[in-house]
């Protein structure tokens, strides 16, 4: 981990072989990191006002229209990194390689930050960067 991502709310360090991308101005989004197998991307966003708790934070992904090709495998509260946690795992096989989501969400004051890495694959050995750039995560 020798890169780091900073602005005036949080930090984060990420590995060599991923690449902070331009964001396309995408509503909420503080940020893209592509990594180098080009299977991954991560996308970190800022839900102003939304973190009133963890529980109405995983009920509201949990409520999240999706495709029906999309299945949730695993959405439960969790500590990561010394942080409360909501955790998304999901997988769409109409895909092939199938598409996965691993949703890291949590929350800093009143606002809701939510770290989603898209791979394909799945068993892609980029997520475990994922889970060590997420314990990383420090806000200022």
């Amino acid at each position: 981990m020798s890169n780091i991502f900073q602005n005036d709310e949080l930090s984060f360090k990420y590995p060599n072989n991923w690449k902070l991308v331009d964001n396309g101005d995408i509503k909420n989004c503080i940020a893209v990191l592509d990594c180098d197998s080009k299977f991954s991307r991560l996308m970190i966003f800022k839900y102003p006002q939304e973190g009133l708790s963890l529980d109405y934070l995983k009920n509201a992904i949990e409520d999240i229209p999706r495709e029906e090709s999309l299945i949730v495998e695993k959405s439960h509260l969790t500590l990561i990194g010394n942080k409360e946690t909501h955790e998304l795992i999901a997988h769409d096989r109409s895909h092939e390689p199938p598409l996965k989501t691993h949703s890291l969400s949590t929350i800093s004051g009143r606002d809701a930050f939510s770290f989603n890495f898209f791979s394909f694959g799945l068993d892609n050995p980029d997520e475990d960067e994922f889970l060590m750039i997420y314990k990383t995560l420090k806000f200022e």
